[in-house]
Parts: C-alpha cells; sequence; structure tokens
C-alpha cells in the first residue's frame, strides 16, 4: 500500500471513531451535551438511528472489500441498504410522527 493511502485510511477511522465517541457523550447528556444550546441538541432519535447505521456500514464495509462476491458480503449489503433506506426516510419524511411518538411515550426529544 503506498503512504498516501495508509494516512487517508487512518485519518478515516480516526474521524469515524471520534464522530461515535461524541455521539455517545451527546447521548450521555455529558459536557459537550451541556455546552450546546437547546435548540441545537440533536434528537436522540436520530442520534441513534445514525449510529446503528455506522455500526452496519462498519460491519458491511470490511466484508464487502475482503470478499466481494461472497453471499455474506451481499446479505450484509442488502442490510445496509434496508438500513439506509429506513434511516433517510424516517428523518427526511417521518420527523413529525417521530416527534410525537417519541413525545407520547415521556422519552426525552433532545
Amino acid at each position: 500500500m503506498h503512504t498516501g493511502t495508509v494516512i487517508v485510511i487512518g485519518f478515516v477511522v480516526v474521524l469515524g471513531i471520534s464522530a461515535v465517541v461524541l455521539s455517545l457523550i451527546i447521548l450521555r447528556r455529558g459536557k459537550q451535551y451541556h455546552r450546546l444550546k437547546p435548540e441545537a441538541r440533536p434528537r436522540r432519535w436520530v442520534l441513534i438511528s445514525l449510529l446503528f447505521l455506522f455500526a452496519v456500514f462498519a460491519i458491511w464495509f470490511p466484508a464487502r472489500m475482503t470478499w466481494p462476491h461472497a453471499l455474506i458480503s451481499r446479505l450484509l449489503l442488502a442490510l445496509f441498504g434496508i438500513t439506509f433506506f429506513l434511516a433517510g426516510t424516517t428523518i427526511k419524511w417521518l420527523t413529525p410522527l417521530m416527534d410525537s411518538y417519541v413525545k407520547r411515550k415521556g422519552w426525552p426529544l433532545r
């Protein structure tokens, strides 16, 4: 592998890890959460769905690169596609429904 490729892969891995850590800090209502203005805080259900999507991607992508034509790779691709579609659809069009469901259950929205 070329040095540039290793640097880019390392940067992307560090960026992914830091995004997950920051998301978990926000979900746990840590220091970073309280520094944000209340109206700027992300919705918890959006953050959870994006973390789940990232987890499915983190499982699918290495399997796809290692075994591109294997059945497990194709099944994980289908799972990733379904997860991506559901998360995108929910965030794009079903936000008011999800917000009302979360409020009705008594869970914190932000």
